[in-house]
């Protein structure tokens, strides 16, 4: 019998157990702003899963093409904890928070190798307009159970026009000695302080400057 877990839950079960600290599973990101008519629309999201995340839904997905219904029921139950967190996302326009519808346009997971690879599209409430715009763009696990992090700036896409025209930086969190020292001294059943927004501490930043 076929087994589904949670995404979000996935972390908390499969892990190396002889990992300590804080994170125990990574992710690797990439992003494409979508625009239409000089406005943002929205986020796709490309996340590849280390090998050890992977491992208990690859191999129960052994031998299932994308097209069979347990296949379909995994990828909604993958999209169905993203979105209790909200795509993981914290989008600033302007310097204030932007919503995210709470339908995705569109989801579905692949395996690639030993990983599990899952890409989704996620639009925003309303179009914003490119031009004079400032956006700032955080995604990360509250807990940092999960690290999910850029390998490079490229893996940030910009449509061609927004390339040309405004200026991306990919900014590493400035980490104190401290609040790193708190996140290693944390065991995997430990929780961080709630309030704490531990995973943010460490989340890099996207910044867009638009003329």
């Amino acid at each position: 019998m076929m087994r589904f877990f949670p995404f979000y839950f996935l972390f908390l079960f499969i892990v190396a157990p002889l990992v300590a600290a804080h994170p125990h599973s990574f992710i690797e990101m990439q992003i494409s702003l979508e625009n239409k008519q000089d406005k943002y629309t929205g986020i796709s999201y490309v996340w590849k899963m280390d090998p050890m995340t992977s491992a208990d839904i690859a191999y129960e997905l052994k031998g299932i093409k994308p097209d069979d219904p347990r296949w379909k029921q995994q990828e909604a139950i993958i999209m169905a904890n993203v979105l209790v967190q909200d795509y993981f996302t914290d989008f600033y326009y302007q310097g204030k928070k932007v919503s995210f519808k709470r339908i995705p346009d569109s989801y579905h997971l692949e395996k690639d190798g030993f990983s599990l690879v899952f890409f989704f599209t996620a639009s925003f409430m309303q179009p914003l307009p490119i031009a004079g715009s400032h956006v700032e763009i955080q995604t990360y696990d509250p807990t940092f159970y999960v690290s999910m992090t850029y390998q490079n700036k490229q893996q940030i896409n910009l449509p061609l026009d927004i390339a040309a025209n405004c200026q991306m930086e990919l900014q590493e969190a400035n980490v104190t000695d401290s609040m790193r020292a708190y996140a290693f001294s944390l065991d995997k059943s430990d929780n961080p302080e709630e309030d704490l927004a531990l995973g943010k501490q460490f989340a890099q930043r996207v910044d867009i400057q638009c003329p």
